[in-house]
């Protein structure tokens, strides 16, 4: 006998007395049942109608999009920029360039602000060039102003740099510009994996933009159909810090960016709240260094200079930039609260998901028709840049091969299943890390090659999982450049950490015979992933001059905090067969050397006679 007839026989044997309680009880739970049901039915029906029917905005408040200009000047986007493609079919080497080609693809440019050569502005281009950047151009060199303030030197600095960015004969809307502190930056990866690296990032952040911020309708000039576009957009990413700008503590560049995108518990339960400051997230903009194309870095850096005019006391760079930043925030978060669905919000505030930030409590100053919207984000996770102040701990040097060393880093960081401390496959995917740049197809390629000086040992060690690689465990991120911008001791103990240190000359000396010749010049401008600058040049650095100096002119001096190897000044190497000897009358007798060489070699011995025989009359 089944349990239902079981049980009905149960009930149907039973006593009137337990029938009527049975049917009592019954009629009593069924309709508190159903009215349960029809009160969160209700429920459910009245918040969908406020989430889909509610005004989304009140039709006193402005619209901030229309009020303050947004709508970016400048429309091809980053992320679709086709920076590198391949080498052209059927194009072959000959002894002239293509007359006036046009420029189609983005080219990418290095600024490095410096006025001489110095430890670290040598160290910063020394370890681009070996990386196979292009020719990294020094804004301000041969330019120093003795006597001059600390605001004039910036005014200046800055000025330049914007000019550089207006040069319309080298730089193109489109082009892709890198611009880094000259004194503390470190190159780690080859250029492939930044512009990649933030063309991803922009793409990604962009596509959360557009559900946020959502689109606008832009009226065409014609009369036709107004373009439906993205109302914010990210362009450009600075680096990220710990530590915001100190003289803005209320300033909306202080209080209104947004959250970093790291965990909120990812340095434990004092993320955020420690004193010192050492266990925020990064979310400050630090201008140590910056990318993005030349249309959108020169607008930013045209406000910058006309924030630093409006005062007369001392006023940085980076305060503006700190401002500039917070101020676009406040524009876009104010155009969010006038479109955004109000039961929406509530709703998601009360799940703790909402995307409000913090205005209420800010003074901010707006003027309308005033430019507020740049496109400006930061890099939170040190995909792009690692800034070394007040995080100093968050870096390990790490040799992915060894899988003992990164589990245990794995634990000791607390770092998720999620974000598992691997080799990043960007990274994996290049060839020979000692093999950035190829060789020069020119016989007379100088320095010559040496075996001693350009030994660079080729083994199956030579992977980048074999090499030491400056690792934020945090984040799982191997950073392209290491920004030290905090204990300036440390510079020289992590620049002989960096992965190619023991190689250094070497590679260098590699770097400058490599192919930046007619082979290269031409596969840039037909459209080749060549990154190498459009004016050309060999082992060397042009200024904003448009002059061309050559790195043992920039260096000389430095060649023991770059290399520490004994072998004697760049160029001049001990055990160098071709490196060029000089007797007392400037006359070259061992060794090689250019007709401009050994003609200012014996005009310097002529100079050094004739001040002797002064000194004897």
């Amino acid at each position: 006998m089944s349990l239902a007839s079981t049980s009905f026989s149960q009930f149907e044997g039973a006593k009137p007395p337990y029938t009527a309680s049975f049917m009592r009880q019954a009629s009593q739970y069924r309709p508190r049942t159903y009215r349960t049901r029809a009160v969160i039915f209700s429920a459910i029906i009245f918040f969908s109608a406020l989430w889909y029917f509610a005004p989304s905005s009140k039709p006193s408040e402005s619209d901030y999009w229309k009020e303050f200009p947004s709508d970016h000047p400048f429309s091809k986007r980053p992320e679709d920029a086709q920076v590198a493609l391949p080498p052209k079919l059927g194009t072959a080497a000959n002894e002239s360039l293509p007359h006036d080609p046009e420029h189609v693809h983005p080219h990418l440019h290095l600024l490095v602000p410096t006025t001489k050569g110095t430890r670290g502005s040598c160290r910063t281009v020394t370890s681009a060039m070996i990386l196979g950047y292009p020719p990294p151009t020094l804004i301000g060199y041969g330019h120093r102003k003795p006597g001059a303030t600390e605001l004039e030197l910036t005014v200046d600095r800055i000025t330049r740099i914007r000019d550089y960015l207006k040069n319309k004969r080298n730089v193109k809307d489109h082009d892709f510009v890198l611009i880094v502190d000259a004194q503390d930056t470190f190159f780690q990866l080859p250029p492939r994996i930044l512009v990649e690296r933030f063309q991803n990032i922009v793409r990604g952040n962009n596509e959360r933009f557009k559900r946020k911020y959502g689109y606008a309708a832009v009226e065409k000039p014609d009369g036709s159909r107004p373009e439906l576009i993205q109302k914010y957009s990210q362009r450009v990413l600075f680096g990220a810090s710990k530590l915001c700008y100190h003289a803005l503590k209320d300033d909306p560049g202080c209080v209104t960016v947004p959250e970093s995108t790291l965990p909120p518990d990812v340095y434990g339960w004092k993320t955020d709240t420690h004193p010192d400051g050492h266990l925020n997230r990064p979310r400050w903009l630090n201008p140590g260094a910056v990318i993005g194309q030349a249309a959108d870095l020169r607008i930013i850096y045209d406000e910058v200079l006309r924030l630093m005019a409006q005062r007369h006391t001392s006023h940085s760079d980076y305060q503006a930039l700190t401002q500039m930043f917070g101020r676009q925030e406040v524009i876009r978060e104010l155009e969010r609260l006038r479109t955004v669905n109000k039961a929406k919000e509530w709703v998601y505030g009360l799940l703790g998901i909402s995307d409000a930030m913090e205005i209420e409590a800010i003074s901010v100053r707006l003027e309308a028709g005033h430019r507020y919207e740049y496109g400006i984000g930061v890099d939170y996770e040190s995909q792009l840049f690692f800034n070394q102040i007040l995080s100093r701990n968050d870096l390990e040097w790490i040799k992915f091969s060894n899988i003992t060393t990164t589990s245990h880093l794995q634990g000791q960081f607390g770092v998720p299943r999620e974000h598992r401390l691997l080799l990043p496959e960007d990274i994996a995917a290049l060839p020979d890390p000692f093999d950035q740049t190829s060789p020069s197809t020119e016989r007379s390629a100088a320095p010559s090659f040496n075996s001693t000086l350009d030994n660079i040992s080729h083994t199956e060690q030579h992977l980048w999982s074999n090499v030491s690689l400056a690792t934020n465990p945090h984040s799982a991120s191997v950073p392209v450049l290491l920004h030290l911008n905090g204990d300036p001791k440390l510079r020289n103990a992590w620049w002989e950490k960096m992965w190619f240190f023991p190689s250094a000359r070497a590679l260098l000396r590699r770097y400058v015979r490599s192919a930046h010749d007619l082979d290269t010049a031409q596969s840039a401008l037909l459209g080749g992933q060549d990154w190498w600058d459009m004016r050309g040049g060999r082992g060397g650095l042009w200024t904003d001059d448009e002059n061309w100096v050559t790195i043992s002119e920039v260096c000389q001096g430095q060649e023991r905090d770059l290399f520490d190897d004994d072998l004697g000044p760049w160029g001049k190497e001990n055990g160098d067969p071709d490196a060029p000897v000089y007797n007392q009358f400037g006359n070259l007798i061992k060794g090689k050397a250019t007709e401009e060489e050994a003609a200012k070699k014996k005009k310097e011995k002529e100079e050094e006679r004739e001040k002797k025989n002064k000194k004897k009359e």
